[in-house]
């Protein structure tokens, strides 16, 4: 619940953000349909999910990019080459 009052201003500030972006003809039609996505989806769950789901799935994929980077690295070194 701390934790919730202390993030709440930055949730409101990333709302008020998607809401101020314009949607009109000079933006690419994918970023069009992917903004109003977002406008849509923000109404049905709070931002604080949003924030939780994309941090979850940023981080697992930097853990896979880690593990990736290092059998790279240990696939360079000949007698460590896992296997």
């Amino acid at each position: 619940m701390i934790i919730e009052l202390i993030c709440s201003p930055f949730f409101l500030i990333a709302q008020g953000i998607i809401a101020l972006i314009p949607v009109s003809e000079s933006l690419a039609p994918s970023l069009v349909d992917t903004i109003s996505l977002l406008i849509k989806a923000m109404s049905f769950f709070p931002a604080d999910v949003w924030a939780f789901a994309i941090g979850n799935i940023l981080f697992w994929v930097a853990i896979h990019l880690l593990i990736g980077l290092i059998k790279f690295i240990l696939g360079f070194i000949p007698t460590m080459d896992g296997g």
